[in-house]
């Protein structure tokens, strides 16, 4: 499978541990760990099957320098249904997170071939993956249950910018650059 690329902010410690404990829920109770292919818990802003890498680092140091971290609201947990469902954490789409997003698009988009419009600004749906690619309509219901315990309500510092790709290993993790504004 070809890797895909994604412009993201990587979350805070104490909820990046939070995600990847969570994961490794997952992994013990229901055997789902399809999210290791991009094993950095993080929300995706664009999302390419490429970048003009150079370019674009050049893209997000620059715009990384004219905005300041900021906090951000999950809500619950959520589905993205198909034959492979998704289950995710949404993240609150405010004033200030909508901004950024709105300007970093089409930042991203002049550096990307074969961008995915599921994350254009008109239809995107921050969200925090906790299972992809190994659920089904079987294992769902256990997935569901197992997460339901969890207080997935949270406050999130973004303070940065970061590239990563679906490499399944730590070197998927191409770029971090702080929100410096």
């Amino acid at each position: 499978m070809t890797p895909l690329y994604a412009v993201v902010s990587l979350l805070d410690p104490p909820r990046y541990r939070q995600v990847e404990q969570l994961w490794t829920e997952l992994k013990s109770c229901c055997g789902i760990e399809g999210i290791y292919k991009t094993p950095f818990p993080h929300f995706s802003y664009h999302v390419a099957s490429g970048y003009d890498l150079p370019q674009l680092e050049a893209t997000l140091r620059r715009f990384a320098r004219t905005w300041s971290p900021f906090r951000v609201h999950t809500s619950g947990l959520g589905i993205f249904n198909g034959p492979n469902p998704v289950v995710y954490v949404p993240v609150v789409r405010g004033p200030l997170l909508n901004d950024m997003h709105r300007k970093l698009w089409p930042a991203a988009g002049k550096s990307a071939t074969g961008a995915l419009e599921y994350y254009h600004p008109d239809r995107w749906m921050p969200h925090i993956t906790l299972g992809h690619g190994d659920i089904t309509a079987k294992n769902l219901p256990d997935v569901i249950r197992s997460l339901s315990g969890h207080n997935l309500h949270w406050e999130i510092e973004v303070d940065n910018l970061a590239i990563i790709s679906s490499t399944g290993t730590p070197d998927g993790l191409l770029l971090r650059v702080p929100l410096e504004g």
